[in-house]
């Protein structure tokens, strides 16, 4: 009896991984069905794209705020809709395009919605996707079913649905960003000028010759310090080899490089969302302020 008893449940738990490796199965072929189609949604946008742990990622204005992180408080404007033929606008918290979708007006705040990543109940590709923005940037985010509703309906979504989000993150609050501010203001900046980018700079040498657009390709040397003085990282360009601006690193050493005329150099204190980010590097810490010089020999002509 004990014997048929194992028999048995050996039976149950074979037949129980035939069925759960059949469900991860179909969830796999579901996801790599809608992957091909959101991929060929964004080709007949002319998008360009990142792809983040499941989240396509579409930046529509630049931004060089602070990225969003777990914990931190967001205030966003979305608008949530499938890629399907025809698109079905499903929720948004602005008051034209729910209008102009046709949704009820009367059930709905028109206000920023006021979010904390990680606490606040969303949506595991809103909670991923929302991660991959930054303060005052506007972007689409895409992703597929498992990361939305599932095999679930949902109102007017079917199973198996992938879902897009319009967003504008207007406002970020996080401890870390308000630390690294604080940082910053207790530097003596008086003898720089503000960027609009939100980087400081002054000019060592200012020659008032031609400077370098963002795409230019450059002859010259940058390092990159720590505000104690210690050195993350320099270069020199050699061998006849020029520095390509599109392919900074960091969006401080490109926008430093366009404020440098031929023959001059420049000064910079990065805040952190210009330099190493929420994530910094393995000599700068998260949310860490850098010092940048660069010298700038001259540019490369087409």
């Amino acid at each position: 009896m004990i014997m048929k008893k194992k028999h048995f449940l050996l039976y149950v738990f074979t037949i129980s991984l035939i069925f759960y490796s059949c469900d991860n199965s179909l969830e796999d072929d579901k996801r790599f069905a809608e992957e091909k189609s959101i991929e060929s949604y964004i080709k007949s946008k002319n998008w360009t794209y990142t792809k983040n742990n499941g989240i396509y990622h579409i930046v529509q204005n630049k931004s060089f705020g602070y990225e969003v992180n777990l914990n931190d408080t967001v205030w966003l404007w979305y608008k949530g809709y499938t890629i399907g033929t025809p698109s079905i606008v499903f929720d948004t918290n602005i008051k034209d395009e729910a209008i102009k979708a046709k949704l009820d007006t009367l059930v709905r705040k028109f206000e920023p919605l006021k979010a904390v990543i990680g606490k606040t109940s969303l949506l595991q590709g809103l909670i991923n996707g929302i991660q991959l923005c930054r303060e005052g940037q506007k972007a689409t985010i895409i992703f597929t079913s498992n990361l939305g509703y599932k095999d679930n309906t949902v109102g007017t979504i079917a199973p198996w649905t992938p879902l897009a989000f319009d967003i504008e993150i207007i406002h970020l609050n996080g401890t870390k960003k308000i630390e690294e501010q604080r940082v910053i203001a207790a530097l003596n900046t008086s003898d720089y000028m503000k960027h609009t980018s939100g980087l400081y700079y002054k000019y060592l040498v200012d020659t008032n010759n031609v400077r370098p657009n963002e795409s230019s390709k450059v002859y010259g040397s940058c390092t990159v310090k720590l505000l104690n003085g210690e050195t993350v990282e320099s270069f020199t360009t050699q061998n006849g080899i020029p520095f390509d601006l599109s392919a900074a690193k960091l969006e401080a050493t490109r926008i430093g490089f366009t404020l440098t005329s031929v023959g001059g150099a420049v000064q910079i204190i990065s805040p952190s969302p210009l330099a190493y980010g929420k994530k910094g590097s393995e000599k700068v810490p998260p949310y860490t302020p850098v010092e940048i010089t660069i010298n700038l020999d001259s540019i490369k002509n087409n």
